[in-house]
């Protein structure tokens, strides 16, 4: 019994950081499996139809693309994974930039946003203030050999499963990220 409170004491100190993420402002996505310049296109065509999208920015030589958003439009970062995943690649790298407000970061802990909530893996204690750079770590935004390297560092099961049960008795999405 004693074992039992003291994981669930953990659990709750570990999820229960305060501060806020206000909005995502942009998105960086490195690709990979492209051959072609024709590969590229593809992959830019994608992303242009994501309904939030406003801009997409091409950089052919390091298979990479910018992505500014629609103001006001909430963010999807797995819509962003699953156009270039249906366009036929796979996602290298996704650097997010953030907008934070006063928000408490603890390692292993999470911070909650409007529209979506980051598990920070790595970090110091610190508290963020304005724009942050962001790597997110879950499956199909990193190589997997990459990927593993921050595995060790949660014993949280979203880390797998990229999502938590919430109070309405549903899931949310966890986006599990580092600084750079």
């Amino acid at each position: 019994m004693k074992k039992l409170i003291a994981i669930i004491g953990v659990f709750v100190l570990a999820v229960s950081v305060s501060g806020t993420a206000q909005e995502i402002k942009s998105v960086s996505v490195k690709a990979s499996g492209l051959t072609c310049s024709m590969c590229s296109k593809a992959i830019f065509k994608a992303l242009e139809k994501v309904p939030f999208v406003k801009s997409v920015d091409a950089d052919i030589e390091n298979s990479g693309y910018d992505l500014t958003f629609k103001p006001g439009e909430a963010v999807s970062l797995d819509a962003l994974k699953d156009a270039v995943t249906d366009a036929g690649f796979s996602v290298a790298a996704m650097q997010v930039k953030a907008d934070f407000t006063a928000a408490a970061v603890q390692n292993d802990a999470h911070i909650k946003g409007a529209n979506y909530t980051f598990h920070f893996i790595q970090v110091k204690d610190t508290t963020l203030q304005g724009e942050q750079q962001l790597l997110i770590l879950d499956k199909d935004f990193l190589p997997e050999k990459e990927r593993k390297k921050y595995a060790a560092q949660t014993a949280m099961a979203c880390f797998e499963t990229g999502k938590m049960k919430n109070q309405a008795g549903g899931q949310d999405r966890i986006y599990h990220v580092t600084m750079n």
